[in-house]
């Protein structure tokens, strides 16, 4: 039977590297949009930014299940 404590597992692996990933991502997309900006390229440095956010996003997302009997 499943303990009532409402205590959360811990993360697998796997998801603690797909955020880490998701994070490096953001932050790479972050410098990538202000070295383009700066270097007189700002339609190149919106697309990276949406690339960037979009992955960032994506990676982002949590879901969390409660199942109760």
């Amino acid at each position: 039977m499943t303990p009532l404590d409402r205590t959360a597992s811990a993360s697998p692996k796997n998801s603690r590297l797909i955020a880490w990933v998701s994070v490096g991502t953001g932050i790479a997309a972050a410098v990538a949009v202000v070295a383009l900006g700066l270097s007189g390229h700002p339609e190149t440095a919106a697309a990276v930014g949406a690339i960037g956010g979009a992955a960032f996003a994506a990676g982002g997302v949590t879901v969390t299940v409660n199942v109760r009997k």
